[in-house]
């Protein structure tokens, strides 16, 4: 009997990467079916060694939690400062509604800023009249047409809490004496027919930073407003005062 020739074996036509991941992603219990895989399957690491699949997945889920760890206690200490800064200016708001007269606002604003604000200094510039008579605190009312207020227009206008540092201009119009320099933020003052700055500042060039959130500076300028409002003069003013 005659052989009917000699074929050749034919070479299995191997799967592409592409065809793999595609079966895996529409097969996602495929390793569930075949568990023994999971620990024959070898993944490089960064260290040289081999590691099984289930190995890697482990060390992944690892890194994976102590990364949701470190921003958890990040979230819980962020609400703690929120809590404490809150319960800090609600101490404030307290004080200044306390406040007899303007010399008393002003004098228990400054000394709560530096004490519990971390504040090396602080001023109020109001760009109108005093509503009443008191040389001690008259400096604090510069007048609707005060050249100082020149340095703050832009703030002013915007409406918004501005950090960072002060402008030589700046300085010089709420401080007088000094030089600028560290930060600080500049807080715009409204009120019937009038507005003004509040400005804390600190030696520290990172204590006050362009962008850091001010939602409870807001809060701050708006009680001040309030506070200062009944002794700012209600007409406009004629002449520079």
């Amino acid at each position: 009997m005659s052989a009917s020739g000699t074929g050749q074996a034919t070479a299995v036509d191997l799967p592409s990467e592409a065809e793999v991941v595609a079966f895996l992603r529409n097969n996602g219990d495929f390793f569930t079916r075949h568990a023994e895989l999971l620990t024959r399957l070898e993944l490089p690491h960064a260290s040289g060694e081999a590691v099984s699949l289930v190995e890697r997945q482990v060390a992944l889920l690892r890194e994976d939690n102590a990364s949701l760890q470190q921003r958890l206690q990040q979230l819980v200490e962020y609400a703690r400062r929120n809590e404490d800064l809150n319960a800090r200016i609600h101490q404030l708001a307290l004080a200044l509604m306390n406040a007899a007269g303007p010399q008393a606002v002003f004098k228990s604003l400054s000394e709560c800023l530096e004490a519990d604000f971390d504040a090396d200094r602080s001023a109020v510039l109001v760009f109108a009249a005093p509503a009443f008579v008191d040389s001690d605190v008259q400096a604090r009312f510069a007048g609707r047409d005060a050249a100082a207020r020149e340095p703050f227009a832009a703030c002013l206008d915007a409406g918004e809490t501005v950090c960072g540092a002060l402008e030589a201009a700046q300085h010089a119009a709420i401080f007088e004496a000094g030089e600028a320099g560290g930060s600080a933020v500049v807080m715009p003052l409204t009120g019937a027919h009038w507005d003004g700055v509040l400005v804390i500042a600190s030696d520290d060039p990172d204590r006050f930073e362009y962008g850091m959130a001010t939602d409870f500076l807001n809060y701050l300028k708006d009680i001040v407003s309030l506070v200062l409002d009944p002794w700012v003069q209600r007409t406009p003013a004629t002449g520079g005062d």
